[in-house]
């Protein structure tokens, strides 16, 4: 019943993507049936996908990166674009906060990435900021990093719960 339902609602939103920005870029690739597909790879894939570009800092690209990336790896397309809204305005602030943190305690407590920033970024405002933004990718692609491998597998996981419930 719910996969029905589900198959319903991707086909209306397959027909809401034909005027879209996305459609002008990819073309009829955009309607592959592996990206609409709802196996296991699938769709584990396309929620590592959107949590992984969720959790780096490109706001203004994450859907582009998001779409794009489904293609390439050819992984679930919804449920990508679904979950790289996981950053939204009101989750960013603590989000690229933590990532921001996480990154400079890494960087500053490790000599040798320490040494590499101080030798190449001298004093002054240009080089402050570079230091702010290298803290802030550095944290941000630890954590996106693992939060994307806990989600593949929490969900392989689920899918082999749920499967082996089934067939009992």
């Amino acid at each position: 019943m719910w996969l029905r339902t589900w198959r319903k609602k991707q086909k209306q939103l397959r027909e809401s993507l034909k005027d879209t920005y996305l459609y002008r870029i990819c073309g009829e690739k955009l309607w592959a049936a592996v990206l609409w597909r709802t196996d296991k790879r699938s769709i584990a894939g396309g929620l590592t996908l959107g949590v992984f570009i969720a959790f780096t800092p490109t706001i203004p690209f994450q859907m582009i990166l998001v779409g794009l990336g489904a293609l390439y790896f050819r992984v679930n397309l919804p449920i990508a674009l679904t979950a790289c809204w996981i950053t939204n305005p009101l989750t960013v602030i603590p989000i690229y906060g933590a990532s921001w943190k996480l990154g400079k305690y890494v960087i500053q407590n490790i000599d040798l990435f320490q040494e590499i920033i101080d030798a190449y970024l001298n004093q002054g405002r240009p080089a402050l900021m570079i230091r702010q933004t290298i803290y802030l990718w550095t944290g941000s692609l630890i954590i996106a990093s693992f939060t994307a491998l806990c989600t593949n597998i929490l969900v392989r996981g689920l899918w082999n719960f749920v499967n082996k419930i089934r067939q009992k």
